[in-house]
């Protein structure tokens, strides 16, 4: 198990409200300067919470399972840090890396927040290319068994790659676009059974979960539904 010492994930809530000492702020900033992981994760934080706020004033009255898990568990880590010492700081992490991954729109929040952040960071991917031999190749130089996109077709453009953290696992994310709208499409080898595209909603983003032949997809966008539904079918055309 991950110590706070080693990636304090559960205390970069507490940060990021401004809840800690200046002592405790001081060794989190400490950790981040040297851990990249940790500073992503932050950022990831950082956006899903302004997705959030989006979802919030698009929709004031509704309260999201996802909100109701966050209180809860910043409630936990308040009476944890009231408490003192590292020991009470790695509990609250726990409870933070336990609950929210099982929130009903947690996942779906997720990954509209690092579509989000990649989109405002102007960093979309990190290698442009529609050649999906060549992204396969430079995502499994840094990701082994990273799942290679397929090419484009019927309206999409594949433009690139890149890697990104997702549910606490590094995941190979290909990017289409289809007229104005970027796609993400993140993809790792899974267990589960296929699955057709199921579409949630994330204040602006709509997000489809689906999975095919043993592996797990995510795909968020400003396009809507069928153009999801429709991309999902391309992909699964091309790896059948």
């Amino acid at each position: 198990m991950e110590t706070f010492d080693e990636h304090p994930r559960g205390a970069l809530h507490a940060y990021l409200d401004g809840e800690l000492s200046l002592e405790g702020s001081l060794e989190v900033e400490a950790h981040l300067s040297t851990c990249s992981p940790c500073r992503r994760q932050l950022e990831t934080y950082r956006a899903l919470r302004r997705v959030l706020q989006q979802a919030r004033a698009a929709a004031p009255e509704a309260e999201t399972a996802l909100v109701r898990v966050t209180r809860s568990v910043r409630a936990r880590r308040r009476r944890a840090f009231a408490i003192g010492g590292l020991g009470a700081m790695a509990a609250a992490a726990v409870v933070a890396l336990v609950l929210i991954p099982r929130a009903g729109g947690g996942m779906v929040q997720e990954v509209a927040a690092v579509h989000a952040r990649a989109l405002e960071s102007g960093r979309s991917v990190e290698l442009a290319s529609s050649d999906p031999l060549a992204l396969g190749q430079w995502l499994s130089a840094r990701l082994p068994g990273a799942v290679p996109p397929t090419a484009g077709g019927d309206g999409f453009a594949l433009r690139g790659a890149r890697v990104d953290s997702l549910d606490g696992r590094p995941v190979a994310t290909a990017v289409y676009q289809v007229r104005s709208h970027l796609v993400d499409v993140f993809a790792w080898p899974s267990a589960e059974r296929d699955m057709e595209p199921r579409p949630s909603v994330a204040g602006r983003w709509t997000v489809c979960r689906w999975s095919h032949r043993g592996v797990a997809y995510w795909m968020v966008s400003e396009a809507g539904t069928e153009d999801l539904k429709a991309l999902a079918a391309l992909i699964k055309e091309r790896r059948t």
